[in-house]
């Protein structure tokens, strides 16, 4: 069978497997959503030279029952941490999940199986986790709150798993309005202005996603 080497961005399932051509990494997050996935990617390349190795994939790519076996063989089972954030739950990558509980107990690999949101708690993706509890509902923690600054943080605690000497910090909540400043994030209010302000208005989604380098070119 032919394998794609490229694929579209459609919802729809992969006509054909894909093979990412990924290579092994310590630490390996898969997600549907491009948000989480440019949040992870932007937090790791901002502490890259001292962070693990990372490996980023989005999970509409790996629909088809051979691209998971593909990548699994290729990927996940040389890492020493997968974190899966599942929109829809279990069922809707049941295939994926099989594969990746059944080669995380047979290496002895750390599983973090994760729901799209908070009231969509799934028994099963916590059961074929690999992970405590506990730990699971502290990682889904920096998705729920979102941002730049849990997405750092989320990146040294996966990093700590992986066995390296990471900080820790425990999420921190995103107002859900306020004053946005470029490499500091959400401020207070300067009481005191030199000159005329003009205020840019911009969605909290674009902060969450870490999606703001147009309002920082704007600011400048």
């Amino acid at each position: 069978m032919h394998i794609l080497t490229t694929t579209s961005a459609s919802l729809d399932d992969l006509a054909e497997p894909v093979d990412l051509r990924q290579t092994p990494a310590d630490i390996v997050a898969l997600s549907f959503t491009d948000s989480d996935l440019a949040g992870l990617a932007s937090a790791w390349k901002a502490d890259a030279a001292r962070l693990p190795s990372m490996r980023l994939a989005a999970l509409r790519d790996l629909r088809h029952p051979m691209s998971v076996d593909l990548w699994v063989d290729s990927v996940a089972r040389y890492a020493k941490i997968i974190l899966v954030r599942i929109l829809g739950g279990y069922d809707w990558w049941r295939y994926g999940c099989d594969q990746l509980a059944s080669t995380a107990r047979e290496r002895g690999i750390m599983l973090a199986l994760l729901p799209g949101e908070s009231h969509d708690e799934d028994i099963r993706l916590i059961e074929a986790s690999t992970l405590p509890r506990q730990e699971l509902d502290a990682l889904f923690g920096y998705f729920r709150e979102g941002g730049p600054a849990n997405m750092g943080a989320l990146v040294q605690r996966l990093a700590r798993l992986a066995g390296q000497d990471a900080a820790v910090v425990e999420p921190v909540t995103v107002p859900k309005a306020g004053y946005y400043e470029p490499g500091r994030g959400v401020v207070p209010l300067p009481l005191e202005r030199e000159g005329k302000v003009v205020p840019i208005l911009f969605y909290r989604s674009m902060l969450l996603a870490a999606d703001v380098a147009p309002i920082d070119a704007l600011f400048e």
